[in-house]
Parts: C-alpha cells; sequence; structure tokens
C-alpha cells in the first residue's frame, strides 16, 4: 500500500541523487572556463493549450490554475538559475483568447504574490499568443531559429537522441489532468497537426522505474529542454575552440542530456515527493 509506494518512492530518490551526482562529476571536465556564446536566436518553447480547458466552472478554474502554475514553477526556477552569461529560451503560450487570457490573469496574480524582485514580472518572460494557429506561429518563426520542430510526448514512437542536441523548438502539451489519458499528445502532434512526436530519452539515465514513456510535468520538461540547450551551447562553444573526434563530441552530448534530465527530476522531487514518477515499469 502506502508504505510500498514511500519506499518506491525512496529508493527512486536515492537512484536519481546518485544520478545527479554523477552528472555534476562528469559535467565538471567540460566547465572550465567555458564562454557562452548565445546562438543565432534562443531556442523556443511553445506551450500547446489547444487542447481547451474544461467549460465547467470549478474544473475551468483548477485547469487555469494548474497549468498557470507550473508555467511561474518554471520561470521561477529559471529566474533562480540563470546568470548574464546565459541566454533563455523563449516560451509561448497559444490556446483560444479566453483560455489564453485566464491563464494571463492567473500568472499575473502569482507574480504579484512573488515576494523576490527576480521572480517578479513572470508573466512578461511568456508570449501569450490568443487565437493563433499553430502551423501559422511556427511558419513565422522558421525565420529566427527553427530547424525542426518536435512534438513531446512520452507516447511518442520515436526517442530523441542524447548523442546531438535537441531541436531548437519543442512543443510541450498543456495537459495537466489528475488522471493519465494516453496517446493525448501523440494523436494530436502526428494526426492533427502533422508533426513529428518524439519523447525524452529518459532510459539514458538507467534509473529504475523511469522510463521514457514517463509522462513528466510539464515545468519539469520545460526545465528539462532549458537545461539540454544551455548544456550544449558550452559544448558547441567548446567544439569550435578545440579538435574534438566524433566520439568524443557524441559523448560530451549524451552528458548534456544526462546532466538536464538528473537536476529536472531533482526539481520534480523536491516538489512532489510522494510522485516523483506516474508510471512504473512492468
Amino acid at each position: 500500500g502506502d508504505k510500498d509506494k514511500e519506499s518506491t518512492n525512496l529508493g527512486l530518490g536515492e537512484e536519481l541523487k546518485q544520478s545527479e551526482e554523477n552528472s555534476v562529476q562528469t559535467s565538471s571536465r567540460t566547465e572550465t572556463s567555458v564562454s557562452l556564446a548565445c546562438s543565432q536566436s534562443p531556442p523556443i518553447l511553445i506551450c500547446d493549450a489547444w487542447y481547451g480547458f474544461p467549460k465547467q466552472k470549478r474544473p475551468r478554474k483548477e485547469r487555469i490554475n494548474a497549468v498557470s502554475r507550473q508555467l511561474s514553477n518554471f520561470l521561477e526556477w529559471r529566474a533562480s538559475e540563470v546568470s548574464g552569461a546565459k541566454y533563455e529560451c523563449h516560451v509561448s503560450l497559444l490556446g483560444s483568447e479566453g483560455d489564453v487570457t485566464a491563464v494571463y490573469a492567473r500568472v499575473n496574480d502569482l507574480d504579484n504574490q512573488a515576494h523576490s524582485t527576480n521572480i517578479s514580472n513572470r508573466k512578461e518572460k511568456v508570449d501569450f499568443q490568443c487565437n493563433v494557429n499553430m502551423h501559422e506561429f511556427i511558419d513565422q518563426q522558421k525565420a529566427k531559429v527553427i530547424d525542426e520542430v518536435v512534438y513531446l510526448s512520452p507516447d511518442a514512437p520515436h526517442t530523441l537522441s542524447s548523442n546531438s542536441p535537441p531541436p531548437n523548438a519543442a512543443i510541450v502539451g498543456m495537459l495537466i489532468d489528475r488522471r493519465i489519458t494516453t496517446d493525448r499528445s501523440r494523436i494530436r502532434a502526428e494526426e492533427t497537426l502533422e508533426l513529428r512526436a518524439v519523447k525524452l530519452p529518459l532510459d539514458e539515465l538507467n534509473v529504475k522505474e523511469l522510463t521514457s514513456q514517463e509522462p513528466l510535468n510539464v515545468d519539469t520538461v520545460m526545465e528539462l529542454m532549458q537545461r539540454w540547450w544551455w548544456n550544449c551551447d558550452k559544448v558547441k562553444q567548446k567544439c569550435k575552440d578545440l579538435v574534438v573526434s566524433d566520439e568524443a563530441r557524441s559523448d560530451m552530448y549524451r552528458k548534456c542530456f544526462l546532466e538536464a534530465a538528473a537536476w529536472a527530476m531533482k526539481t520534480q522531487r523536491e516538489r512532489h515527493p510522494n510522485r516523483t514518477v506516474h508510471l512504473s515499469k512492468n
């Protein structure tokens, strides 16, 4: 029962802690005074709220609060991490006018409740796009940043490679429900939007009970992607300055993902100590 769940989560916590420590140790060798050069244009996280929010008053309020909290969690974390040398990925929220406006207002409320000045003005860190078609928005971005756009889904048939940088644009579905509904994000990506659905290579962490099929919290996915982009940018800069073999470069990029995933999962565990993962390996 609950004791079994508690021991499972504690076990997972220990494995993730070890993974985090390993990531710090392996990444420290690549951290030595590497100046972080910004890419031509920052990558972008597109938050897809076009699934729609419930119409009934109470469920609708719960969804608005949940989506807003996830966005605020990510922005608060990033404000605590960012130094002058690090660029920030763009964050855009797309959906119907009523839904996007409601999230904007709630994020504004959370912003007003923030005591620390470094996490205020959260709403200014998100581009709120009302009634903007997903494909139209992607077309607008292509000239700036996008080499490929992928839709992140734990049910996707394909997995992103950990041996190379992730695409510059990733879509995250604003699916924040008490109950997990399989395949919703994959179907929206592949059948509705005709975009490539991919899952994160979480199996690479080699942590018991954590698989690439794990439906991570939205704020955890956003943190993982930002960390991954940051880490890869350091490697790109280092590879410009040094002669690096393909094998060594591949290994450095793999460490970029492992470090990003381990630290993002650490944040998730701290926020949700009793439910770090939603699925269990068979």
